[in-house]
């Protein structure tokens, strides 16, 4: 008997300006997005800039060694104080276009030939972000009201990565970077990370260190901890099965050889076996493209050795990473068709439905 045929998201869903600006105002601006680790702004004065969809953020540590974020916008007449993609300052951050400056917890503290008594200073402050850290990991959300707690959407997600959370992730360090454009919307990058039916055609390397993939399941059976086990004694998602790195802080001995992987939504990627995290976010930059930047995190103690190398990391990840844009370009060029009104879920699409439910929550909601 056939299943219940479940349908897609309409072709449009993929690729019009109409849908990516509902996208931008109730999927990007009202859930916590994720930005990048905290050890990118590593003391006080250091920043970071993120583009949220539309919006340019930066984010900062203070002198208090507390991290904020703000709107990357002066609030004298607009301009953007920051182009570049990272930097430092030592006391505030200052606009290069009338050299107003703001300290590191946004105050307005300087305005050249503007006498104290032209402006109110204390309520002209930059305009905050929410923001918090979980494990290392800095997230930003633009709602204009106060949003739930960043744990409680972290608890409130299919692939449940507070439980990754056991692995040391806070203690881990960045021993490399990347970052990849797509020209797919960044739903089709999501729903082919929360499938492997396409696994056995796209990805031969995968398959061969990750048999259960073979299968097209994302899951292994007779497995209870959501991993999947990785082929002849590897411990790290690497090629070379003799590969050994320091492994993660909390792997326990039946750990080592296995591999997790969640969503975090709406655009977090979070990896992780024996010796690496990988953490990814997409970046959403138009109808038909998004940007993939990758924090390849190792134990302190791998990253802290002269000799330490995530080359073999680096380059298995950017080959299955070239594999998926490949398939996800294709699907970009495909849904634009006018004869895809929309596409049908078989049952190993479990993972991409749900997604697409929580999408279709979101954007219904006014």
């Amino acid at each position: 008997m056939v299943s219940e045929i479940r349908e897609t998201l309409p072709g449009a869903a993929y690729h019009s300006a109409e849908t990516y600006a509902v996208d931008t105002e109730r999927v990007f601006y009202r859930n916590w997005v994720y930005v990048g680790r905290a050890e990118r702004v590593p003391k006080p004065g250091s920043w970071i800039r993120v583009e949220v969809a539309d919006e340019s953020i930066l984010v900062v540590r203070g002198k208090d060694d507390r991290i904020r974020a703000f709107y990357n916008v002066c609030r004298h007449r607009g301009s953007r104080l920051c182009e570049e993609p990272q930097g430092e300052v030592r006391t505030h951050l200052r606009c290069p276009y009338h050299a107003w400056g703001y300290a590191l917890d946004g105050t307005l503290v300087t305005t050249p030939m503007i006498e104290k008594e032209e402006i109110d200073r204390p309520s002209t402050s930059l305009w905050p972000v929410h923001v918090d850290v979980w494990e290392g990991f800095v997230f930003v959300n633009l709602s204009r009201e106060e949003p739930q707690p960043l744990l409680d959407h972290l608890a409130d997600q299919l692939d449940e990565p507070l439980h990754l959370a056991r692995f040391g992730l806070g203690e881990l360090r960045i021993g490399h970077m990347t970052s990849i454009e797509v020209q797919a919307n960044w739903k089709i990058v999501i729903e082919n990370y929360n499938e492997c039916l396409h696994c056995p055609t796209v990805h031969p390397e995968l398959v061969s260190v990750v048999p259960a993939y073979k299968k097209g399941w994302i899951l292994e059976d007779g497995r209870d901890d959501g991993g999947v086990s990785l082929a002849d004694g590897r411990t790290t998602v690497a090629l070379d099965p003799r590969l050994r790195l320091p492994l993660l802080p909390g792997v326990t001995e039946g750990e080592t050889q296995a591999y997790y992987g969640a969503l975090v939504y709406p655009t977090m990627f979070l990896d992780v076996d024996g010796s690496a995290c990988l953490a990814t976010a997409v970046f959403p930059t138009g109808p038909q493209s998004c940007l993939l930047v990758t924090e390849y995190l190792f134990s302190p103690e791998a990253v802290a050795d002269p000799d330490f190398d995530p080359t073999p990391v680096v380059e298995f990840n950017e080959l299955v990473i070239r594999q998926d844009n490949d398939a996800c370009e294709r699907v970009q060029r495909g849904v634009t068709s006018r004869a895809f009104d929309h596409g049908v879920f078989p049952e190993k699409d479990s993972w991409v439905y749900e997604f697409d439910q929580r999408y279709l929550r979101d954007v219904e909601t006014p």
